[in-house]
Order: structure tokens, then sequence, then C-alpha cells
């Protein structure tokens, strides 16, 4: 009987995870404050399991989403820009996703994505 509901609560939870990667597929749009004026993004997500891939579009091109994780409605990946790591931690809430960068000087870069037709 034990072994019946921890199956049924593991199946349950990847379950969960496959919902929350479903919902973060697609175009999302957000604005980052830059030294040159706020910056509009795009991001293209595609999740896989919990691996996530996509590109950030900015006025400045095209970046890859490298090593892209995803656990339940967190989910966290890279970008490169020149020889600079970003690393993002995002959250999917409803339909939003609040995204954290660490940036160079020790502050954080917080933006609010909202998903695109």
């Amino acid at each position: 009987m034990k072994r019946n509901l921890f199956i049924c609560a593991a199946l349950l939870m990847i379950f969960a995870g496959l919902i929350f990667a479903a919902d973060m597929d697609g175009n999302w749009k957000g604005t980052v404050q830059s030294p040159m004026g706020d910056m509009p993004l795009t991001f293209t997500f595609q999740a896989v399991g919990d691996s996530l891939t996509g590109t950030v579009q900015s006025e400045m091109g095209a970046n890859e989403i490298l090593n892209g994780k995803i656990d339940g409605k967190n989910f966290t990946f890279d970008t490169q820009f020149q020889d600079f790591t970003m690393t993002h931690n995002c959250t999917l809430e409803g339909d939003s996703i609040i995204v954290k960068v660490p940036g160079m000087g020790g502050e954080e870069m917080n933006m609010i994505l909202k998903k695109s037709e």
C-alpha cells in the first residue's frame, strides 16, 4: 500500500512539472534597464522534460539559452555576452515569469516577462 502511494505521489510530481514546462513554451517579452535606457527583450523558451532551450533577442542581436534546467515552476539558464556569462533565475507565476539576474557589481537585475502571441 505504501509503495502504491509513493508511486502515485511520484507520478503526480512528474506530471505537475510537465504542466509547468508546457506553460513556459513560447515567446515572452520584458524590458531591462541598461545604461543606455530601457532595452526590450524577447525570450523564446522550449521545454523538453527538465531541460530548457531557446534564445534571448535584444536590439543587439540574439543569444542562445545555455544550460537550461527546469525544477517545477522554477528554472535557470545562462546566456553569454562576449566573455561574460549571465545566469538567469526564473519563476513561472501565473501568466508572468519573474527573472532575477545577478549583475557584475553585485546588484541584481529584475524583470517581469509576459507571454506574447
